[in-house]
């Protein structure tokens, strides 16, 4: 299995070096927000109103509201042009996903970085970050989350291992995604404990989350076969 990356400071840090500014800048709003990267680089200057940035999200049509950084939002409103903050190259339309992945890849190739690094770690990281803080609950609310069980694979980014089929996302609605948890005993029905809780206790409950992916990523990758035709962005 891949290792998908959590992106601490210093990691973004060497990313952010050697990306083209505003690449960088859109990474950094999804780490501060943990929006997808689509919705990042839809943003428009009206979104932003001081420190704070809304959005509606374009797979799901919910709006979000998420206070940034002062620095964040300084840098932000330098690079506008054009009515929005990450405009495209010719001035026309905003900057695509493919262009900020694409600069991802390359720095991760340059820095010789190991895994699957992508714009979407970003959403994973403030995942990880924001159980660490607020707990599982509030983290399914602050990504918006339909199922639980996707809260999960995403607050457990920096401890689970994933194939690149489970990479590649199935829906939340998507049927062999719920056939995989236990009906009688759902993983969202755990108590789980909270990162300050004893070490032992953490461990027993990060190696169940370990053994209910591996077996969600072996049940996916027996039914789906290849999965290229998945959308990356969850």
């Amino acid at each position: 299995m891949a290792r998908t990356h959590y992106l601490t400071p210093k990691l973004y840090n060497k990313l952010y070096a050697v990306m083209q500014y505003e690449n960088a800048l859109a990474l950094r709003t999804s780490l501060e927000t943990g929006w997808r990267i689509g919705d990042v680089l839809n943003l428009s200057v009206c979104d932003l109103n001081g420190r704070t940035l809304t959005c509606v999200a374009q797979k799901t049509d919910k709006p979000d509201k998420k206070v940034i950084s002062a620095d964040l939002a300084k840098r932000l409103r330098q690079i506008a042009a054009n009515g929005r903050i990450f405009d495209g190259r010719y001035g026309d339309k905003p900057r695509t996903r493919q262009t900020v992945w694409k600069d991802v890849k390359k720095a991760a190739k340059l820095l010789q970085l190991d895994g699957n690094i992508a714009p979407h770690s970003a959403r994973k990281t403030y995942a990880v970050e924001d159980f660490h803080e607020h707990g599982l609950a509030e983290t399914q609310k602050h990504l918006q989350h339909d199922r639980l069980s996707t809260t999960m694979l995403y607050a457990f980014s920096d401890l689970i291992n994933y194939t690149p089929a489970l990479e590649r996302r199935v829906t939340d609605t998507d049927e062999r995604a719920a056939a995989v948890l236990p009906k009688a005993k759902p993983a969202c029905g755990i108590a789980a404990p909270t990162r300050s809780a004893e070490a032992s206790t953490v461990a027993e409950f990060a190696e169940h989350i370990r053994n209910e992916v591996n077996q969600f990523c072996n049940t996916l990758l027996t039914t789906v076969g290849r999965c290229d035709t998945l959308n990356p962005e969850r």
